[in-house]
C-alpha cells in the first residue's frame, strides 16, 4: 500500500476511528493524541500491512492498543461527566438520526447515566462492546483485532453487559424508576 492509498483509507474511516477512540478514552484531548499516535504508528508500520487484508480491522487493532496504553497511563476509567467534550463527540459522529436507525449515534443519544455506566467498564469490555455493536465485527474478527481468544471476547462481552445492567438497575432503583433492583425482584419471584 502506498502512502497516498493509506491517506485515502484513513480519510474514508476517520470519523468512525476517532469516535471509537473517543468512546474508549472519554476525553477529547487524550483522544486527539491517541488518534494521531495511532495514525502515525500505522503509517510507520505500513510495511506490516498485507494487501488484500481488512484495513479497518488492522487499524482498529492499532487504535485499540493505543487506547489500552492511554487508559493505563492516565487511569481515566471513571472520568467526571463534565470533562467529556460533547462538542467534539457530536462533531465527529456526523449523525443526527435515531439510535435504532444508526447505532453509531446510540451513546450520543443516551442520558448521562448511561454514558457514566459505559465509562465504568474496563477498556477490554468497552472495546469488545464497541467493536461488536457499533462497528459490527464478529466475535472472531474482534478476537483478531484485540489479539485475544474468541472465548475471552465472549467473556468481556458477557461481563460488560452484566456490569452495565447492574449499574443501570442500581441507578433506576435509586431514582425511583423501578421499585426493586433485578436481584431483589428475582428473589421475590423465587419466594412466590
Amino acid at each position: 500500500m502506498t502512502g497516498t492509498e493509506f491517506v485515502k483509507h484513513i480519510e474514508a474511516h476517520r470519523n468512525e476511528f476517532y469516535r471509537y477512540v473517543l468512546r474508549n478514552v472519554w476525553n477529547a484531548d487524550v483522544a486527539d493524541d491517541v488518534f494521531s499516535s495511532a495514525v502515525y504508528a500505522a503509517f510507520k508500520g505500513l510495511d506490516k500491512f498485507r494487501d488484500g487484508t481488512n484495513f479497518r480491522a488492522w487499524m482498529f487493532k492499532i487504535l485499540t492498543n493505543k487506547c489500552f496504553v492511554a487508559n493505563r497511563e492516565t487511569r481515566r476509567l471513571s472520568i467526571d461527566i463534565d470533562s467529556l467534550d460533547e462538542s467534539a463527540l457530536s462533531a465527529n459522529t456526523g449523525v443526527q438520526q435515531h439510535a435504532f436507525e444508526n447505532p453509531e449515534a446510540f451513546l450520543d443519544l443516551c442520558g448521562d447515566e448511561v454514558q457514566r455506566a459505559f465509562r465504568q467498564l474496563s477498556t477490554a469490555q468497552r472495546s469488545c462492546l464497541l467493536l461488536l455493536a457499533f462497528e459490527r465485527y464478529s466475535y472472531k474478527e474482534i478476537a483478531e483485532i484485540l489479539d485475544i481468544p474468541v472465548g475471552t471476547v465472549m467473556t468481556h462481552l458477557s461481563r460488560g453487559r452484566v456490569r452495565l445492567r447492574r449499574i443501570l438497575c442500581e441507578y433506576a432503583a435509586e431514582q425511583g424508576i423501578v421499585r426493586n433492583n433485578i436481584s431483589s425482584a428475582a428473589q421475590a419471584r423465587k419466594v412466590r
